[in-house]
């Protein structure tokens, strides 16, 4: 693996981390019902999810056991 792709891994999970710490913090202060608060979590975490499979995981798994994965 090369440094550039560290420090994309890096970079991507932070990201993927401040997100998901950012909309629970505003999820906390929201003045709505706790189902629909429910819905709105279990929705950032399946965007959190796939955003660090798409940007982390399948580059890290195309550069060391290179993997094509194509998705059509």
């Amino acid at each position: 693996m090369s440094m550039d792709l560290i420090l994309q891994v890096i970079i991507w999970l932070i990201v993927a981390g401040f997100i998901y710490w950012a909309f629970k913090l505003l999820l906390g202060i929201m003045p709505i019902d706790d189902w629909f608060k429910q819905i709105i979590s279990v929705l950032v975490l399946i965007l959190v999810a796939a955003l660090v499979l798409f940007k982390v995981i399948i580059p890290v798994l195309q550069a060391v056991a290179h993997i094509s994965i194509n998705i059509h």
